[in-house]
């Protein structure tokens, strides 16, 4: 059955500036497409009035054509996400001024790790499809890249802040020195400026869900020298965070009686009570380092030099209820009389890396060329470890300081990317672009998991080699503007894909994906109306899916499917009756299909589920991919009544979709309409 949810949010923000001003980017972002954009290419300004500027970052894109945010406390903060055309956020390359965000073993981004880079940007660029990605992780679903702008020239400060329905409440600093070598050299238009800016946040909320709660603080410091030809911004961004656990879901017995239900950190007493953990949490802390130098070299040529530092340090925290002490390297406990090979007890599993890079491009326009040339090089150090905090079983003998597992991986990347634009005549541009990459990964130390009480050990390394194409062609003429694309981007797995298929000394690790990405559209802008028409066609070869295999630790492994695809139109409008009165939205329908599948089942001696026996094979010679509703649409109606008073009625569609590649009924996720209401008035 159809559900529907409405949701009422008023959201009030006071801003108080002295002065401001736009704040252009400073840099020549190579991750930008070379051609015109088009229709796969959105581009939005998260601090303009019709942005909601306390949302986390995929809520601010849940709007765009193919986009379906979602969170997992259900207030769209703490642990947020989301998806474009069903493709998971590993495979979208995402970059801060140019610099990789993605994590390179998981290749995810967390939002969570730093809250409010929403309000920390000027500019978010995302392009749809493979993108055209120079540096980081594949661009395998899409490209975004978040501008955080440069200090502007002018003093200024800003307050903002809200509060909202489960104790949910954001409030933000923003300060400019402006130009401090103003009156102190002489002013003109060569004359160097220096600037700062800065930004503290910090945010809570209690979550949707029972004890769903987070708490974060983030904060960013730039300082921006300008001089008649070149250009230097050092920035320093830092975000931490602590979350209450939400990941093991709302249990299906559990939806039409306690739709708020968590069952993480719940346990059971020796009197048969039901107990909370309450420091079932997730605990993180990440500094972010970069330095940019953007040197002119005559009228034609500009040189860009980036670099990168990157630290994570942190823990998530568990009660695990009668856990077989075996897989965590701890004998059997015999007190009095009475052996326990089994305990509650409580872990903690950590991480401590280190990401650092370089990225060097070269410049070139004239006439009709734009050409951009780069490259770069990054090493990514992180260390894996879990320890066992307590025991409800203990005679002395364990040893909480001793981590179970202790392992490393390093992932050592190079990139090269050319590419190049050419203005053939007033009405038709061409593009293409081209990247190489070279990446080498290891893992070694002890791995997480135990079979028949051996640990395993990992000691494994794996080399890549992609080479990238991509070209276009464009029609533009009057308001009327055609084009056509194609892509061929390469993936490597990740790092759980490839640890969880390598054990008992069985490598059966999922090959590297490839996606051949085929884009046509059409877009017309008039005065007061524009609409746009984009075609996609997306052909994976070995795409890595989840096939409900497990391996001999009962880990589930992520496998190769030689052949499938995601195909789809989407349909853009926008049209203003009046200037007070505005409308405009989109529409995605697409089809997405695994071809010549197989899912394997979990089978048990009876009923009860007590004893697995292993598992059989379902074969689907077409089946839907999880997480990829074919229907996906959004709207928005804008009233200005008044000068600096905004009112917006918001609505995103999204279609029944499924949480596994069966296409089972009782694995289906409902189509949803939420509605949005926000009101916004500038002082």
């Amino acid at each position: 059955m159809k559900k529907e949810i409405l949701t009422f949010i008023l959201l009030t923000t006071a801003t108080t500036a002295f002065a401001q001003r736009q704040l252009d980017s400073v840099l020549i972002n190579a991750n930008l497409p070379a051609a015109k954009k088009d229709l796969s290419i959105d581009i939005i300004y998260p601090n303009s009035e019709d942005r909601q500027a306390a949302k986390e970052i995929p809520y601010l894109l849940e709007l765009m054509p193919s986009v379906v945010s979602y969170s997992d406390n259900g207030t769209g903060m703490g642990s947020t996400s989301f998806r474009i055309r069903g493709t998971d956020p590993a495979r979208t390359n995402i970059s801060i001024d140019g610099i990789p965000l993605n994590d390179p073993e998981s290749q995810s981004v967390f939002w969570v790790n730093l809250p409010g880079l929403g309000e920390m940007a000027k500019r978010i660029t995302v392009q749809r499809g493979a993108g055209s990605a120079a540096f980081g992780s594949a661009a395998f679903g899409g490209a975004m890249d978040i501008g955080t702008g440069q200090a502007s020239d002018n003093s200024s400060a800003a307050f903002s802040g809200f509060y909202g329905s489960y104790n949910s409440w954001n409030t933000a600093l923003r300060l400019n020195s402006g130009n401090v070598w103003r009156g102190l050299v002489a002013d003109s238009a060569t004359a160097p400026t220096l600037s700062f800016d800065g930004f503290y946040l910090v945010s809570g909320s209690d979550g949707y869900l029972e004890h769903s709660g987070s708490k974060q603080q983030s904060a960013r410091l730039n300082a921006t020298f300008k001089g008649k030809t070149q250009t230097i911004k050092a920035s320093l961004l830092y975000g931490e965070q602590r979350s209450m656990l939400t990941f093991e879901g709302v249990p299906y017995d559990s939806l039409a009686t306690n739709r708020r239900y968590n069952m993480s950190g719940l346990y059971y007493d020796n009197n048969g009570d039901v107990q909370f953990y309450n420091n079932e949490t997730d605990n993180y802390a990440q500094t972010h380092v970069h330095l940019h130098y953007l040197q002119e070299l005559g009228l034609h040529w500009s040189l860009n030099t980036s670099l990168f530092y990157t630290k994570g340090l942190g823990y998530y925290e568990q009660y695990k209820e009668n856990a077989s002490l075996s897989k965590y390297g701890i004998p059997a406990q015999t007190i009095n009389g009475t052996t326990y090979k089994k305990s509650d007890l409580i872990r903690r599993k950590g991480l401590d890396n280190d990401y650092y890079g370089i990225d060097v491009s070269a410049n070139y326009t004239h006439q009709r060329w734009q050409v951009n040339l780069s490259a770069g090089g990054s090493r990514y150090v992180g260390g894996h470890y879990g320890r066992v905090l307590w025991t409800q079983y203990n005679t002395g003998n364990i040893n909480y300081n001793q981590p179970w597992y202790n392992n490393t991986g390093t992932k050592t990347e190079f990139n090269s990317f050319a590419k190049a634009a050419y203005t053939i005549n007033e009405h038709f541009s061409a593009y293409a672009n081209l990247q190489y990459r070279h990446i080498n990964f290891n893992m070694y130390g002890q791995d997480d998991d135990y079979y028949e009480r051996n640990q395993y050990m990992l000691d494994t390394t794996y080399t890549w080699n992609f080479l990238n194409p991509q070209a276009g062609i464009q029609f533009t003429s009057g308001g009327h503007r055609a084009y056509a694309s194609f892509a061929m981007v390469g993936r490597e797995p990740n790092r759980s894909d490839l640890k969880d298929a390598d054990k008992n000394g069985i490598r059966i690790p999922p090959s590297a994906e490839t996606l051949y990405d085929y884009e046509a559209g059409y877009i017309h802008y008039g005065e007061t109306a524009s609409i746009g028409l984009n075609l996609y066609y997306m052909h994976y070869h070995n795409q890595i899916v989840s096939t409900g295999r497990v391996n001999d630790a009962y880990r589930p492994i992520m496998e190769n499917v030689e052949k499938s695809h995601r195909m789809g139109a989407e349909l853009t409008a926008a049209i203003k009756f009046s200037p007070v009165v505005s409308v405009d939205g989109n529409l995605t329908i697409s089809s997405n299909k695994l071809n010549n599948y197989t899912n394997y089942v979990d089978e048990y001696a009876d009923e009860t589920q007590s004893l697995w026996i292993g598992q059989r094979a379902e074969y689907f010679s077409k089946v839907d991919i999880a997480y990829s509703p074919n229907v996906v649409g959004a709207i928005t109606l804008r009233v200005t009544p008044i000068k600096n008073l905004s009112l917006a009625v918001t609505g995103k569609y999204v279609g029944e979709q499924y949480y596994d590649n069966t296409g089972s009924s009782d694995r289906r996720i409902d189509a949803y309409l939420p509605f949005n209401f926000n009101a916004d008035y500038s002082f």
